[in-house]
């Protein structure tokens, strides 16, 4: 079976925070862009657009040591917003009291979700495990990366898989023929399994998960 790991976007201008998030994220098999410049962020999203598709994004929101300050947070959430609107993405920073602070994130990404800083970095790893911690009918993602059919406990590896299930029931559009026949193969990895949900088809390279009737 062929493998993928889930990629995860990290943004955060502190070499030794992003070495320790990135540490993280690789033990729990995700695959790591990481990053301490906005503008490297942007050039990464952009330079592959098809074939770089995270699932998550964590991106902080004060830049300011970047070693590149020509683009800005704000530049990486509408990105991701415009772009790339089924990551999912936290936004951390040590002003998200501030009202100035939640207005331009808002404005860049209405969707993002918030975290603050001041609670650490652990705060930030555990809500992100229970973000990527859902379970679907018979089916789990495992270590953010793996979807996993519990009654077999058989393992399926690779990131469009755990997209629809981090995104059920809601619909996904996929932006690559290597994508959507990845999800094909998933939906005959259920069948063989025989899951209780299956892969269904919108056409236009749309898919999500629904419950077998």
């Amino acid at each position: 079976m062929m493998r993928a790991n889930a990629e995860v976007l990290i943004v955060e201008d502190d070499a030794e925070t992003l070495d320790e998030l990135r540490a993280h994220f690789s033990r729990k098999r995700f695959h790591p862009l990481a990053t301490r410049s906005a503008a490297h962020a942007v050039a990464a999203l952009r330079n592959n657009a098809e074939s770089t598709r995270p699932v998550l994004a964590v991106v902080d929101w004060d830049l300011s040591k970047a070693p590149d300050q020509t683009l800005t947070s704000s530049d990486v959430l509408s990105l991701l917003a415009r772009e790339l609107s089924d990551c999912l993405t936290i936004v951390y920073s040590a002003n998200i009291d501030s009202f100035r602070v939640r207005s331009e994130i808002h404005r860049a990404h209405p969707r993002a979700w918030l975290h603050d800083k001041r609670d650490g970095d652990l705060s930030l790893i555990e809500r992100v495990e229970r973000m990527l911690d859902p379970t679907v009918e018979d089916l789990r993602i495992k270590d953010g990366s793996v979807v996993l059919h519990l009654p077999t406990m058989a393992e399926h590896h690779h990131r469009e898989a755990v997209r629809l299930v981090v995104h059920y029931p809601e619909m996904v559009t996929f932006h690559s023929d290597t994508a959507t026949k990845a999800v094909r193969r998933f939906g005959q990895w259920l069948n063989t399994r025989g899951s209780r949900v299956a892969v269904v088809s919108h056409g236009n390279r749309k898919y999500r998960l629904a419950p077998r009737p």
